[in-house]
């Protein structure tokens, strides 16, 4: 059975969209799911928040990379497979559950515009591109599909042509927001492109959602913009609050804790956001 490919993905920056990815990641494996998180962001902060500083220098040291994985196409060299580059049973959560990362580096950024020259001196055009790039995630997917239930992938800011990939293969995306004026009209533009993505494999907006974050109860600005995401979108009825508990959770713990330990009173919302994205996304 293939793993539930989903993106978490936001075209504009400071929405919370790793802390998701790694929130969610945490409590759904805690759960018993099998869980593989494929970071496609150069900033390589939900790397650092699943796997911590040490290990991801020794991940990198090793060649356990994204870019290293992408680089064997662009530059040659003997071929791997793609779970040999992943690192297995990341988190710093009790109870060693089956998180798995593929961590992202500074690197990856170059990797995308080598790719990209290397392809069109040999007369690639940009939908030929396009589909090399997905072909090559896709491959990496079947490479390790029998192992989880659902692979997680954190795209950067904007769209690049590996976020672009992870689109095509998702079958559900989830767009964290900051409830402001600015942040709700750049997810028109971003939900436009993902559903021509998705309209080709026969899937529907219902597959496209919508989650508030760092929400502020008696913010009014905030209430009247989440109010009109509802009228506009789907929207996850949980809201993550901005909350201390959720920053400091981001910062890599040596001694293993519980999910209480580790969001203090946010686990409680982060569970019901859990439970709910499981619903939506059919892994109920």
């Amino acid at each position: 059975m293939s793993p539930r490919v989903v993106s978490v993905v936001n075209m504009k920056g400071g929405v919370g969209k790793s802390t998701t990815v790694a929130s969610l990641a945490e409590v759904l494996a805690s759960d018993g799911m099998r869980v593989l998180v494929i970071d496609l962001d150069p900033q390589s902060n939900v790397s650092m928040m699943l796997a911590g500083q040490d290990r991801w220098i020794d991940l990198r040291k090793g060649g356990r990379t994204i870019d290293e994985y992408f680089n064997q196409y662009v530059y040659g060299g003997e071929p791997r497979f793609f779970r040999e580059f992943i690192a297995n049973r990341v988190s710093d959560i009790v109870g060693d559950p089956q998180l798995d990362l593929l961590i992202s580096t500074p690197e990856f950024r170059y990797i995308e515009r080598h790719a990209l020259e290397k392809w069109v001196s040999q007369g690639f055009d940009i939908r030929q591109l396009n589909t090399r790039f997905s072909r090559l995630t896709s491959s990496a997917i079947e490479n390790v599909g029998d192992s989880y239930d659902l692979v997680l992938f954190d795209c950067p800011p904007g769209i690049s042509m590996f976020a672009e990939a992870a689109i095509e293969l998702s079958e559900f995306i989830v767009i964290p927001t900051i409830p402001d004026y600015v942040s709700r009209l750049g997810i028109f533009a971003f939900r436009k492109r993902a559903l021509r993505s998705m309209e080709q494999r026969r899937f529907t907006d219902e597959r496209i959602w919508t989650l508030i974050t760092k929400f502020e109860d008696h913010n009014t600005l905030h209430a009247s913009e989440a109010a009109m995401l509802k009228e506009q979108f789907h929207v996850f009825d949980t809201r993550i609050p901005q909350a201390e508990q959720i920053a400091r959770a981001a910062e890599w713990s040596e001694q293993k804790r519980t999910l209480e330990q580790k969001y203090g009173a946010a686990a409680q919302v982060i569970g019901t956001f859990a439970a709910e994205f499981r619903e939506r996304a059919g892994l109920i």
